[in-house]
């Protein structure tokens, strides 16, 4: 095996078993209760949020000290993102759905080479599911293979989208009907991971995302067989200056272009 893949391989490994620590604790952290406070208007962390941080980061920074790291949950230092591999953590994706104690959040850790990812871990605790993958090889659930649909039209397909975007899209004659996952998990690193699952064709998050919140998930589906791009169509580059992007669209790699040429012929809804 040639050092580059080992090392991979090496780091895969070590980001499971972090993220299956984090996964417990958020567990523990659900038992006892964790307080919560809003960042800002409607956007809440808890205790729990900064529990686990605080683990992932001692656990990943002490094994490779030389990596970068971003996390929601660490205050931005562009210098530490200069490094030529970097860790990108949201260590709770999901938090209202945490603190409501409902299974849509996950542990999301990913692993950058410069503004791709080649790691992609994403843990849910309530449910056991581990998805993975590293670049070039396969994504896995709990250790099986796992990719996309095969769909390859619009009509009658499963979406994983926000009910009142839906809404506008129903009341656009453009758009087909379509299956809708209700209730919508709140993390959307998980909603892209059930898409990669194959359990659902595309999910659709047109809110602003930052690189925390999807560059595993990215990575997860693309080995998986599907493609995730930002909101108006265009690939994802992560580590940049601003780490926000407009929204994400992800789907099986048939599907995800008539997505594409469908939201741009109504008008993105917003």
């Amino acid at each position: 095996m040639p050092v580059a893949d080992a090392e991979l391989d090496a780091d895969l490994a070590l980001v499971i078993d972090v993220a299956r620590e984090a996964g417990q604790l958020s567990l523990d952290w659900l038992a006892k209760g964790a307080k919560s406070w809003d960042k800002s208007p409607g956007n809440p962390v808890t205790e729990a949020d900064i529990a686990l941080n605080d683990l992932i980061a001692k656990r990943l920074r002490t094994a490779r000290p030389g990596y970068g790291w971003l996390s929601e949950e660490t205050s931005d230092n562009l210098a530490d993102r200069a490094q030529a591999r970097v860790w990108v953590v949201d260590p709770i994706d999901g938090t209202k759905a945490f603190v409501r104690g409902e299974p849509g959040y996950c542990i999301s850790i990913a692993r950058l080479e410069g503004e791709r990812p080649v790691i992609g871990v994403l843990f849910n605790p309530l449910t056991n599911e581990l998805f993975a993958a590293s670049a070039g090889g396969s994504a896995t659930l709990n250790g099986q293979p796992m990719s996309t649909l095969l769909t390859c039209a619009l009509d009658g397909c499963g979406m994983i989208v926000r009910p009142e975007i839906h809404a506008r899209l129903r009341g656009n004659p453009a758009w087909p009907d379509m299956r809708v996952l209700t209730p919508m998990p709140n993390s959307i690193a998980y909603r892209i991971a059930l898409v990669a699952a194959g359990r659902w064709d595309a999910a659709i998050g047109l809110q602003q995302t930052n690189d925390w919140d999807i560059a595993a998930a990215v990575l997860i589906l693309a080995e998986a067989g599907g493609i995730a791009t930002n909101g108006d169509g265009m690939p994802f580059a992560f580590n940049q200056t601003v780490t926000r992007h407009p929204g994400v669209v992800a789907a099986g790699a048939t599907l995800h272009p008539l997505l594409m040429d469908r939201l741009r012929e109504m008008g993105r809804p917003s």
